[in-house]
């Protein structure tokens, strides 16, 4: 490798190692509240990109930690470096602090009562007793294509509307009658018109929910107090046949689906960048080549959602993971297993 080169590589990996591997200065915290049981929250400050770690783990975003009391320890990247945190609990004003390396090292948080709101929350237990309605689920088709420079993904609304329908199908199949607890929604024509006019709000809103927090919000996450006109569609919907029970399934999926094109070039280039590694390794050099950079890129995140259907409130979230459901086998393994809730969830106890 050319000297010059050879420097320049050495500095680089050198910055990302000092960058990454910095010590910081740690300081520990004993975070506490009354009453006690609040969810701990770390954010990073808003306009501020920094390395800093808490209990170990990297704040990007917002961080559940566990409940108070618990040691929290701050590992600050450098001396101005600062992490806010949110005390949480159900029923509770929420309380906030900013922490940097002069902070008290103790902090115990008074809560104030929310008068009207309830301390109670849905529990994991009453999962395996309640009785469900599936909603129209969403997905979301991304295409995979390309390797290499020319690899990119974009959304595509046909394959999207098409995948959706498939599994809507295979749900409304699977749950009749096969599950005593599960039932398809049912929805007259005017009403599913009134559930496509809000149902990209309503995406907007869940996917801003975090499933370790959904207990902890100060307020029920009320889906009628964030996505405009829900309440009137859910007094509709409970009101038609068959759809008398209390909670409600959603479904939201993103799936990435690999072109044909691409898997292809992942061989081809899988191929080549063993024979290059080869080659220059037989010249005595050292080449670097990383075969996973074309790795196939495909599959389905699924969240699910139960919604109380008197209340609105989002009671439940869980994550699964699928195949590619624009594949017929994938689409009905993804159908049977949402078909089977709440016993596959309650298994996972």
């Amino acid at each position: 490798m050319n000297k010059k080169y050879r420097v320049i590589l050495v500095s680089i990996i050198a910055l990302l190692t000092v960058g990454m591997s910095a010590c910081g200065t740690k300081k520990p915290f004993l975070v506490d509240s009354n009453p006690q049981g609040a969810m701990i929250v770390a954010t990073p400050m808003e306009d501020k990109v920094n390395w800093t770690r808490v209990n170990g783990l990297y704040v990007f975003s917002e961080t559940p930690l566990g409940e108070t009391p618990k040691d929290v320890v701050v590992n600050f990247s450098k001396d101005t470096e600062t992490i806010h945190l949110t005390v949480e609990k159900r029923g509770y004003t929420a309380a906030h602090s900013v922490l940097d390396l002069n902070a008290a090292p103790n902090l115990s948080f008074d809560l104030e009562r929310i008068d009207g709101v309830s301390e109670k929350i849905f529990t994991k237990d009453e999962l395996a007793s309640e009785n469900y309605a599936i909603l129209p689920p969403y997905v979301g088709v991304y295409i995979h294509s390309g390797v290499g420079n020319l690899d990119k993904t974009e959304f595509s609304v046909d394959i999207s509307r098409e995948v959706t329908e498939n599994i809507s199908a295979e749900l409304s199949t699977v749950v009749d009658g096969s599950n005593k607890q599960m039932a398809y929604i049912n929805m007259d024509e005017a009403l599913s018109d009134e559930w496509q006019n809000f149902s990209d709000r309503l995406n907007s809103y869940l996917l801003k929910l975090n499933k370790k927090r959904l207990p902890y919000y100060s307020l029920p996450p009320l889906v009628s107090s964030q996505v405009k006109g829900f309440e009137p569609f859910l007094e509709k919907l409970t009101k038609q046949p068959g759809n008398d029970r209390p909670y409600l399934v959603y479904a939201w999926s993103k799936c990435v689906s690999e072109t044909t094109g691409r898997k292809v070039g992942n061989v081809v280039f899988g191929i080549l960048g063993a024979a290059t590694t080869g080659v220059y390794a037989g010249m005595g050099q050292s080449f670097y080549y990383d075969p996973t950079a074309f790795n196939p890129d495909s599959g389905t995140l699924t969240i699910l959602f139960v919604i109380d259907a008197k209340t609105s409130e989002v009671v439940h979230m869980e994550h699964r993971v699928f195949a590619d459901i624009t594949k017929e086998s994938a689409c009905k393994k993804m159908a049977t297993d949402i078909g089977k809730f709440p016993e596959n969830d309650t298994k996972k106890k």
